[in-house]
């Protein structure tokens, strides 16, 4: 296929029409899973310094293929935030890049977007359905941060019990959080 076909152009306009394309979505989808704005914008900056850094290696042959390769870099980034509970900035610091500031109408204007304050009482309402030691173990971990040599020891369990808590109980609220989302769009088409 040609560089100039739609979908294969790996110049700096095709990059910025990708941009202009998927910026704000893009936002939107981590916002919503993050529940964080500031996070989610930094974690939006970090996709993009990597899809910039990756644009000339990138095969997507279509726009569609170019959105999925978008949003597969944001899944990993999200996947990374998640397991080490930290943003790595690899992308940003070798480019040189800075995070843009979020303004408090930003964050207003994002948060509504993302309907944050619906997924959070969603979110308190499934977490207050995990059982308890699970509950604690996610709010220990993922809430407060905690190491899970720390967590086990708050529970007064092993490390390997604290992850298993900790793992059964974000599986738990994904389903619930699904499960609530589905009957939230079906009440809102009936």
């Amino acid at each position: 296929m040609a560089m100039s076909e739609p979908g294969r152009d790996r110049s700096k306009q095709a990059f910025q029409a990708l941009y202009g394309r998927l910026d704000r979505r893009l936002l939107l989808h981590l916002a919503r899973r993050m529940h964080d704005v500031d996070a989610a914008s930094e974690l939006w900056a970090e996709c993009w310094a990597c899809a910039f850094a990756g644009w000339s290696r990138c095969e997507a042959r279509s726009e569609g293929e170019l959105e999925a390769w978008i949003f597969g870099i944001a899944r990993n980034q999200l996947g990374a935030y998640y397991r080490s509970g930290e943003i790595a900035r690899r992308a940003l610091d070798q480019l040189r890049w800075t995070v843009p500031g979020v303004t408090q109408t930003d964050r207003i204007e994002i948060e509504a977007d993302a309907g944050l304050a619906a997924l959070r009482a969603m979110l308190s309402e499934a977490l207050e359905r995990l059982p308890a030691m699970r509950r604690q173990a996610v709010e220990l971990r993922v809430i407060d941060g905690l190491a899970y040599e720390e967590v086990a020891a708050r529970l007064g369990c092993s490390q390997q019990a604290a992850r298993a808590h900790v793992s059964r109980g974000l599986r738990q609220l994904e389903r619930q959080m699904n499960r609530d989302q589905m009957l939230d769009l079906q009440g809102a088409n009936a």
